[in-house]
């Protein structure tokens, strides 16, 4: 191909020049006269340095173009013509635009190697202090209102309908539009110009997902081990890190919910004469959901994870529940699959599938609950409420501080930060060692805690008595000395006069 015009270089002086541009935007424009006709086909290609540029191609041409147009495709414009901007709306080069004539070439383009999208991202600061350069937003710590038009608002709702989705969503507003009336940014989508990405599989997402996730865990979650949860005696949020041992073989590994509420449901049998006329009874099993707030009379049943997994770090082990929303993110399979799988099989249901072997050996990073009930009833079993495998945030995790539990009285350690404590060290005097008391509760200064009160200092002869019995001990045999050596004399403490 010959020498490539980048977009920054284009001026209405050339009319001879090749641009290599990649398609990120399409739309059609209506005519003004009949909605229902096309007037011509929008695009916004971009050249490989990100520069974009906005490109028309009328009705009458399509016979010769239309089969090249295809969004995120790449392809070489030759012999374009070069127009004033008539649109107030700055989503690419604020001051020419391309049309396409019969003297225009196009050609694919297979090796362009520019940005996927061509997003600039802005964040809402910028957006807030009306600082804006390019049009393509995704936000941090900033609230910002996004108002969505037409097709984009229809997308987000059916996203939103089909995606029972618990964890954030990431939206990129591409070519959206600001507008600023009374000092207060308004945010919405262009016509058809704007574009809407919502959870999907692209590299900018996935990096922005990854790092909220991260941020969540590694700044939100408070750090502990296993025997910091057993041993408090308050509700709290916790993150710990640990490895699964094992799924738990006494106890089922699914339950059967409502299918309108998704809470547990309880299992009714009765019994109802055949309709055949055979006076033989039939037995009927229905099911009732358990939680009182489901309005649901009849309701059908749906199987979902419940898995008891034992988890251990180098401070213990603990059993904690897996539920369904979780569960998802380590399975390939959902509880249903595996609950109609066994049973076309006739494989006993309560025996968990061994698909569900997967995860143990697995280290994960988990959120638990220590609810009112775990503290009130002393229980060690806990459900997450998350988990990641990430080993970014687990590494991350790792080497965070632990933040230790405080201690209290139903606690044997000592916490030195809330209560005082009592440090006791042998000081020698002369020939005798005399324990003294360092009070750090009481203590203000570093002069108090090495200064002890002579009155303190007793010699040991003054605390006890010499007792000249042997043996003292019911269980043990005495231990004879040498014939040339005196026993040792029995310490005896004296009582305080």
């Amino acid at each position: 191909m010959e020498d490539i015009t980048p977009v920054k270089e284009i001026d209405s002086i050339k009319d001879d020049f090749t641009i290599k541009v990649r398609i990120i935007r399409l739309w059609t424009q209506k005519s003004k006269f009949d909605a229902n006709d096309t007037y011509s086909i929008e695009t916004i290609p971009m050249d490989e340095e990100g520069r974009k540029i906005h490109a028309s191609c009328l009705k009458k041409w399509f016979p010769k173009f239309q089969r090249y147009f295809k969004e995120d495709t790449s392809l070489y414009i030759r012999k374009p013509n070069v127009a004033p901007k008539t649109s107030n709306f700055n989503f690419a080069d604020p001051d020419r635009k391309l049309t396409l004539n019969p003297d225009t070439t196009l050609k694919e383009c297979e090796n362009f190697s520019g940005s996927a999208h061509g997003f600039a991202f802005v964040d809402f600061n910028t957006i807030l202090s009306n600082n804006i350069v390019e049009s393509n937003y995704i936000g941090w710590d900033t609230k910002l209102k996004v108002t969505l038009w037409g097709h984009n608002a229809y997308y987000m709702h059916d996203f939103l309908a089909n995606n029972n989705i618990i964890a954030p969503i990431v939206v990129i507003v591409q070519f959206v539009k600001v507008k600023f009336i009374n000092g207060r940014p308004f945010t919405s989508t262009y016509f058809d110009v704007s574009r809407l990405f919502v959870n999907n599989d692209i590299d900018e997402i996935t990096i922005y997902k990854n790092k909220l996730v991260s941020k969540k865990w590694t700044t939100t979650f408070i750090r502990w081990n296993q025997d910091d949860c057993i041993k408090t005696r308050h509700e709290k949020t916790v993150v710990i890190v640990g490895t699964v041992k094992g799924i738990r073989q006494n106890i089922c590994w699914y339950y059967l919910a409502c299918s309108n509420c998704k809470k547990s449901t309880k299992q009714k049998e009765s019994s109802t004469d055949k309709v055949d006329g055979s006076r033989e009874v039939a037995e009927i099993v229905t099911y009732e959901c358990a939680n009182p707030k489901c309005k649901n009379i009849k309701i059908s049943v749906i199987p979902k994870f419940k898995i008891s997994l034992r988890v251990h770090d180098n401070t213990g082990t603990l059993t904690l529940t897996l539920f369904d929303q979780e569960a998802k993110k380590l399975f390939k399979y959902t509880a249903k699959e595996l609950y109609d799988k066994n049973k076309k099989l006739g494989i006993n249901l309560d025996l968990y599938p061994m698909e569900l072997k997967v995860v143990v050996d697995k280290k994960l990073a988990i959120k638990i609950d220590i609810s009112s009930y775990n503290v009130t009833n002393k229980s060690n079993i806990y459900g997450i409420s998350r988990l990641t495998d990430n080993e970014d945030i687990i590494d991350e995790l790792e080497t965070k501080n632990i933040i230790p539990q405080r201690a209290n009285s139903d606690s044997f350690m000592i916490g030195s930060s809330d209560i005082g404590y009592q440090e006791t060290k042998v000081v020698k005097t002369g020939d005798n060692l005399t324990p003294c008391v360092r009070d750090n509760s009481t203590a203000t200064s570093p002069t108090k805690l090495i200064s002890t009160p002579t009155e303190l200092k007793r010699n040991l002869a003054t605390c006890i008595d010499l007792d000249e019995i042997d043996n003292l001990s019911t269980s043990k045999s005495a231990r004879l000395s040498p014939p040339d050596e005196q026993p040792m004399p029995l310490l005896v403490p004296k009582k305080e006069k």
